[in-house]
């Protein structure tokens, strides 16, 4: 009995000792994961966008959501959304996994044409004399009434108007894309901020026929006070536009270059309209006339060719080397905008 009891005190000890070492260890791992969720939300810095979106600079997502690049593959996991990369064993860091995706449909007429195909057990080859006879005609036929069309006389329609910078001859792309670009003078009426985002503003711009809401990312480079009021160059015919929740019905024109001096490396000022310039007067080449019957909504691939060709040179907004000007007055850059800054 005394051994018994011995032994039953030697196991309680043990026990306790045991519950004890475990309760220690419960705060020891509550205590380290304490100060790595404080050192992960506060030391250390989390990249929210994709440095290479050409967009980043218009998206603000909440600070949940973060960017972290997979180890194998290079992929940018979006957290907490993504845990690993959608494409594991085929995403390398490129676009060379598209190439077996995409297989063509149809096959080279060398091998279709030695092909043989069989009938009711007989062979019948393909007849490509016969085939070329045909496809000889038809063209025949199709270059006839080409000359057909080509020798009657075109008619001029009074009806559609010159674009900005005169009437579009064939082949200038340039010129028939900035004359569906609706671009005018506005003036911001209001100045607001956008919640949860320290990069947009949200103006309330006149833009002649109405007052539009437009979302701008002019915040960190341009104060309330100089926006304000500020007659500014806007087009006013894009798609509508959702930033951070909010529609932005245009868009208001800057110029931009890169130096050190100002935020994120880069430097962005107003365009400056004329101070007689009427609001909701449309911008135009010179020498050229002004824009009419621009399209309610312009396509991505002529805006690519507007914004593209859009150019400070000597003081002075161009495009294509050309200058912009309103009727009362050139559209011109702030002082210290090198040459060749773009405008967008």
């Amino acid at each position: 009995l005394l051994q018994h009891l011995i032994f039953v005190g030697i196991v309680s000890t043990i026990m306790g000792a045991i519950d004890e070492s475990i309760i220690k260890c419960d705060s020891l791992i509550e205590e380290f994961l304490g100060k790595l969720s404080n050192v992960a939300m506060e030391d250390i810095p989390k990249l929210q966008v994709d440095p290479d979106d050409r967009w980043a600079s218009t998206i603000n997502p909440p600070p949940c959501v973060y960017k972290v690049r997979c180890p194998k593959s290079g992929y940018l996991l979006t957290k907490p959304f993504e845990n690993q990369c959608p494409m594991p064993g085929v995403f390398q860091g490129d676009i060379s996994y598209l190439d077996s995706m995409l297989k063509p449909v149809l096959q080279p007429k060398e091998e279709v044409g030695a092909k043989d195909f069989k009938s009711s057990g007989k062979e019948t080859k393909i007849k490509t004399v016969e085939v070329e006879d045909k496809s000889a005609k038809e063209g025949g036929e199709k270059n006839s009434k080409k000359k057909e069309k080509k020798d009657k006389p075109e008619k001029k329609s009074e009806d559609n108007p010159k674009p900005a910078g005169g009437a579009a001859t064939p082949g200038n792309e340039k010129t028939e894309a900035f004359g569906k670009a609706l671009l005018v003078i506005g003036q911001v009426v209001e100045v607001g901020f956008v919640e949860n985002s320290d990069k947009l503003y949200m103006c309330k711009v006149n833009v002649g026929s109405e007052v539009r809401q437009v979302i701008t990312g002019l915040r960190k480079h341009v104060s309330v006070e100089e926006l304000s009021q500020k007659k500014v160059v806007v087009i006013c015919n894009l798609k509508v536009a959702k930033l951070a929740g909010q529609n932005s019905e245009a868009m208001i024109m800057a110029t931009e270059f890169c130096d050190e001096s100002g935020p994120d490396g880069k430097v962005v000022k107003l365009l400056g309209a004329p101070q007689d310039a009427a609001v909701g007067e449309g911008l135009f080449m010179e020498g050229c006339e002004p824009a009419s019957g621009c399209p309610k909504t312009l396509k991505t691939h002529f805006w690519e060719t507007v914004k593209t060709n859009l150019r400070v040179i000597d003081g002075q907004g161009t495009f294509d080397g050309k200058p912009l000007k309103v009727a009362s007055g050139p559209i011109t850059s702030a002082a210290g905008v090198p040459n060749g800054s773009e405008i967008k």
